[in-house]
C-alpha cells in the first residue's frame, strides 16, 4: 500500500512539475509580449509627440517666412523712397 501511495505521489509531483514548467513558460511569453506592447505604445506616443512638435515648428517657420517677406518688401519700399528722395534733392 505504501509503495502504491509513493508511486502515486511521484506521478502527481511529476505532473505538477510539468504543469508548473508550462505555466512558467507561458508567463514568460506573456511578460515578453506585454513588454513589447508597452515598448510599442511608448514608441507610438513618442511618434505622436514628435509629429506635433514638427507641425508646431512648421507653422513657426511659415510665420517667420511671412514676416521675413513682409520685412523685405518694406525694406525694398524704403530703399525706393530713399532713392526718390535723393533724386529730388
Amino acid at each position: 500500500m505504501k509503495n502504491v501511495v509513493e508511486e502515486h505521489e511521484k506521478d502527481f509531483l511529476a505532473a505538477f512539475e510539468q504543469k508548473m514548467q508550462i505555466i512558467q513558460r507561458d508567463m514568460k511569453e506573456l511578460k515578453l509580449k506585454a513588454s513589447a506592447e508597452r515598448h510599442k505604445a511608448k514608441g507610438d506616443a513618442r511618434m505622436i509627440t514628435l509629429q506635433e512638435e514638427r507641425e508646431w515648428f512648421r507653422m513657426e517657420a511659415l510665420t517667420l517666412d511671412k514676416i521675413n517677406k513682409d520685412q523685405k518688401r518694406a525694406l525694398y519700399e524704403m530703399r525706393n523712397e530713399l532713392e526718390s528722395i535723393k533724386e529730388e534733392k
